[in-house]
């Protein structure tokens, strides 16, 4: 993106970037519960083409200091704030760093339950990330690097950093230095003129709150938020928070380093060395959420279908065992009622009935009768019951395995696009097998009840 030109009568154009905890606890320390994983952090701190990983010295991640300086990281951050040092650059651009910064008190303790100790104030794992001081705190100059540098550093004890707190709870009332600074830099209107970047982690849950504080404060039109520069703990859970900014918060979301420096209103295209982010794109994976979605409305909407097809058979089968049930029970009680009847009238007045043999039998023919209707059908409807609440297991553990697996074979990795196509094709064969096996499973069951599949059935 060429950066606009300024026309007349027109404030000179300014340029934002916030950086979110480049700090040591996030990045380098694995004793930190929120450390990223070696695949995230790689992604911000190692350059992908030399295949190097990080080194560890005890429970620490080592960087050399060519590592650092090879990092996606670092050569973006060079082709930004190290351009404008060197005076190069168009407008003012604003570097804002923000810190985690933890004391003792009410607002730590709750964190830290959750989340673990973490950033703690004058630690080493508060600091920024070894190897990246320079560019993010370079050298203060009076003139501002010719103005076209302001560089604020910022510390935050919340999770939102529009929160201000003094070491208990947080106090909304109360306005935050990043709240007080943003106001003071997009007010008389540079709301709309006003490039704003963010990066840093972690996605989900800084970079996501930061973006919503942003959007609710400000109208900005130029938001833009980095795919490549920014991490979580696990991929899903960065794509989910991307994908939330881009459709809820209507950020932009960019990948490409080049393109992003150029946004901030750089010229990176004599840096050779400013390649492309991670492998990982967000732009890869665009329908990754809308995918996993489908999954699961897919497999609520089946359990649903099996739900309607065997509820009513089962409310069909219970209501004819309560009629048949009731009807016995009132046969019963009827045929001893005159029974008892009869008994009377043979005490009180003896002889007087004689159409008691012919009652005698009859009562005993209309209990064959009864026996030969209604017993082997109430017996065979609760036979079919048992069924139809083993078939509806059945169809339901159908469902769920199949959600699961298609869980499974749908996650991040495994709907990247592979310019191996034979491996990809593995891959799919791998998955349909799992299917078939699935389905083999579930239909030796449903054998087992009588229920086959009928040839030439449609």
């Amino acid at each position: 993106m060429e950066p606009r030109a300024q026309r007349p009568g027109e404030s000179a154009p300014q340029y934002i970037l916030i950086t979110q905890c480049l700090q040591n606890d996030l990045f380098l320390n694995l004793d930190c519960q929120l450390c990223l994983p070696e695949s995230a952090a790689s992604k911000l701190l190692l350059d992908s083409e030399n295949g190097t990983g990080f080194r560890t010295e005890g429970h620490r991640r080592v960087l050399s200091a060519g590592q650092i300086r090879h990092s996606p990281l670092a050569r973006f951050l060079q082709a930004t704030v190290g351009s404008r040092t060197r005076g190069h650059g168009d407008g003012v651009l604003h570097l804002i760093n923000i810190r985690d910064w933890h004391v003792p008190g009410e607002a730590y303790d709750l964190e830290r339950r959750q989340y673990g100790a973490h950033c703690e104030a004058n630690t080493w794992g508060a600091e920024y990330v070894d190897g990246l001081a320079e560019l993010l705190d370079p050298p203060p100059r009076d003139d501002g690097w010719g103005g076209r540098l302001r560089v604020h550093h910022l510390t935050s004890n919340t999770l939102f950093d529009f929160q201000h707190s003094s070491g208990g709870r947080p106090e909304p009332r109360q306005p935050s230095r990043l709240a007080t600074l943003l106001d003071g830099l997009l007010a008389d209107g540079r709301e709309e003129t006003t490039h704003v970047v963010v990066l840093g982690v972690l996605t989900d849950i800084k970079i996501q709150l930061l973006l919503t504080g942003i959007r609710s404060r400000y109208n900005v039109r130029q938001l833009v938020v980095s795919d490549a520069l920014t991490a979580s703990r696990t991929l899903e859970r960065h794509l989910s928070a991307l994908d939330f900014c881009e459709r809820v918060l209507r950020a932009e979301v960019m990948t490409g380093l080049a393109e992003l420096a150029r946004f901030l209103g750089s010229r990176p295209d004599d840096d050779r060395r400013l390649t492309r982010g991670g492998e990982a794109e967000f732009t890869g994976y665009a329908s990754y959420i809308q995918d996993k979605e489908g999954i699961l409305s897919y497999e609520d909407a089946r359990l649903r279908d099996y739900r309607i097809q065997t509820s009513e058979r089962l409310r069909r089968a219970q209501r004819t065992v309560r009629f048949a049930s009731t009807f016995l029970l009132g046969l019963g009680a009827g045929l001893l009622l005159i029974a008892l009847a009869l008994s009377v009238v043979q005490v009180v007045w003896p002889g007087r009935v004689t159409w008691q043999t012919p009652a005698i039998i009859g009562t005993l023919g209309a209990g064959q009768i009864v026996t030969l209707f209604f017993t082997r059908p109430v017996r065979s409807v609760r036979d079919a019951l048992a069924e139809e609440t083993i078939y509806r297991m059945i169809l339901e553990s159908r469902s769920l395995k199949v959600a699961l697996a298609r869980f499974h074979v749908t996650t991040a990795d495994a709907l990247r696009r592979h310019e191996d196509s034979g491996r990809q094709l593995k891959s799919l064969e791998r998955q349909l097998k799992v299917l078939e096996q699935i389905d083999a499973a579930d239909f030796e069951r449903l054998k087992g009840l009588g229920v086959t599949p009928r040839a030439g059935r449609g």
